[in-house]
């Protein structure tokens, strides 16, 4: 065989239409006479194509369209009598009102992966961001200290200067227990101006 069953593939639409060269026929009609295969794809495309070319295989029967024409009719009349001054009132479909449950179950899962995804973020340290204050910074509800070093420093998790196995505690707790803010990751707190 001169070419692969890819190639004639690729180009079984071409060779039904006849619009290859006959050089490119020739190989696909050698390699139909081989692989029973490709013949039984040809063969298949080409009774699809018949199919769809005969008008009566489509065509909708006798009087569709006089039963179409009479359920919009009818659902015509249904809603107009349902209709409270000039506002039509017309129940959903099932397809509709399934669509929008399933949409309404996977957005639900999805919104609280959001929410729960939004609290655990620690927003990346930014060192040319100014601090000017304790009050004008925003703490961590959990902050890091180093249980190998007694450094009393707490520093937000993920930060570069936090050495050693990390125990995560609350912002009030390391406060309370004597630890200071790390002033690469927090910021070094200013002094109160006295007003």
């Amino acid at each position: 065989m001169g070419i692969t069953c890819d190639e004639v593939w690729r180009d079984i639409s071409d060779y039904i239409d006849d619009e290859l060269v006959p050089k490119q026929r020739a190989a696909l009609n050698e390699h139909f006479a081989q692989c029973r295969h490709c013949t039984a794809v040809l063969e298949g495309t080409c009774n699809v194509i018949r199919l769809y070319r005969d008008e009566r295989v489509l065509a909708p029967p006798q009087g569709f369209g006089d039963r179409l024409e009479g359920r919009i009719n009818q659902q015509l009349r249904q809603a107009s009598q349902g209709t409270q001054g000039s506002v039509v009132t017309m129940r959903p479909s099932r397809r509709a009102v399934l669509a929008w449950a399933l949409s309404a179950a996977a957005a639900v899962p999805l919104g609280l992966a959001l929410f729960s995804a939004s609290r655990l973020i620690v927003p990346a340290h930014d060192p040319k961001r100014p601090t000017s204050g304790p009050d004008a910074r925003q703490l961590p509800e959990t902050v890091a200290i180093s249980l190998d070093q007694d450094d009393k420093v707490y520093h937000i998790a993920g930060c570069s200067h936090l050495h050693g196995k990390p125990k995560f505690i609350r912002a009030e707790e390391a406060i309370r227990d004597g630890y200071t803010p790390c002033v690469y990751c927090i910021g070094k707190p200013q002094p109160k101006k006295n007003s």
